[in-house]
């Protein structure tokens, strides 16, 4: 059995139906104020890339903390299966205009509001509203991609936990180690 294979199948499940428990993602950095995480959704899977897509806001402090240290970690949990999968990989804004247009092509009007503030995610909120310029949202939505370099599946079982880790070798072919849980 190719373990990473299934598991980039899962992160694919986990894209296209939106109760998968993988579905929502702790996202860690390192920025310069230290160690911070915060929950993201799994937008895309490139396994070709061996590539996660989340999207978040140019001015949010997490493009702050990446711009410091681009070293992320990523821990996913099934309560359903008790799976733990974590994630170490490097992020990095897409460049592709076109990329970036079809992921914002695919937002709702009404969510692009995430994006139109017109004060950056986590800033003191001035009054009792927020205010929106829509003409500017597009220019604040980044396309985050994480090439992702190694994984590490726990899986909590009563007749024995499970444990590997698989990494990502330089000619793009994963390495499988059985570990001790």
């Amino acid at each position: 059995m190719n373990h990473a294979e299934e598991i980039w199948k899962t992160l694919v499940r986990a894209t296209v139906d939106k109760k998968h428990p993988w579905r929502v993602v702790a996202f860690s950095t390192a920025g310069a104020k230290g160690p911070q995480a915060r929950s993201v959704v799994l937008r895309a899977v490139n396994m070709a890339e061996h590539a996660l897509v989340f999207y978040t806001d140019r001015r949010s402090q997490k493009m702050a903390d990446l711009a410091h240290d681009s070293r992320v970690a990523l821990l996913f949990w099934n309560p359903r299966s008790n799976t733990q999968l974590r994630v170490c990989g490097i992020a990095k804004p897409e460049t592709s205009e076109l990329i970036v247009n079809g992921f914002w092509d695919r937002i709702p009007e009404y969510a692009r509001k995430d994006y139109a503030t017109l004060s950056a995610p986590g800033d003191a909120l001035v009054g009792d509203s927020l205010t929106y310029d829509f003409d500017t949202a597009r220019m604040n939505f980044v396309v985050l991609n994480v090439k992702v370099l190694n994984v590490e599946l726990l899986e909590l079982k009563r007749e024995g936990h499970v444990r590997f880790r698989c990494d990502l070798d330089e000619t793009g072919h994963w390495i499988h180690q059985n570990m001790v849980p």
